[in-house]
């Protein structure tokens, strides 16, 4: 009989969490769950810049560059594909932000996950996680020195962590999720926890600034 690597039986349960989680967003529109413990949630940085992101790992193109979503919003969030708690809850929030999406609004808010953890998630992994959250909610990685770059960019703390499970390893890291404008800019950090509704008032929000400074 063919024996099932144990990384993939963990990178599936991983997904049928996200999945099951994504049920429980869609539900339930209002407080978070509160995630089952798995690893520390650090903190973000006091001082974040913001900026371009350029990664050779992406699951919608031949590569990544958050210049290519000039003129629309990107709720951005840094993550990995076996995160046994915050990820999933982030991206749920985000998915579920993107489901109530008005019709005039539709095309012009994106999500994207950069992965923390190149070693694990190829882009084959990446696509398949992100698809059971929202087809517009995108992922993209790269070399680790690429990934510390951005990831500091944006203040997020991440730190491989050793364990005695059968994943081996999971990763410390911050769990926020970013706003960023059709110019690039970063407009605000949502600590972990924000719902969908809020994502979705904050985002009308800076829309409606955006228009009256028109």
């Amino acid at each position: 009989m063919q024996r099932i690597p144990i990384s993939s039986v963990f990178w599936g349960l991983a997904v049928l969490a996200a999945g099951a989680l994504l049920v429980f967003v869609t539900l339930n529109p209002g407080e978070p769950p509160h995630p089952q413990p798995g690893h520390t949630q650090l903190p973000v940085a006091d001082e974040v810049r913001g900026g371009a992101i350029e990664l050779p790992v992406a699951t919608h193109a031949e590569r990544f560059d958050l210049d290519d979503y000039e003129g629309q919003y990107v709720w951005l969030y840094f993550g990995y594909t076996s995160c046994p708690d915050a990820c999933p809850t982030g991206l749920g929030w985000i998915s579920g932000a993107l489901n109530q999406l008005p019709d005039d609004l539709r095309g012009q808010v994106n999500g994207v996950l950069i992965s923390v953890d190149p070693e694990r998630d190829s882009r084959n992994h990446l696509a398949n996680y992100v698809g059971h959250f929202h087809e517009a909610i995108h992922a993209a990685t790269g070399p680790e020195e690429q990934v510390h770059a951005a990831a500091q960019n944006y203040g997020v703390f991440f730190e491989r962590a050793e364990t005695d499970s059968a994943m081996g390893y999971v990763i410390d890291h911050s769990s926020s999720t970013y706003l960023v404008g059709p110019n690039g800019e970063l407009l605000e950090i949502y600590p972990h926890g924000t719902s969908s509704a809020q994502l979705l008032e904050s985002l009308k929000a800076h829309m409606n600034a955006e228009s009256e400074d028109e």
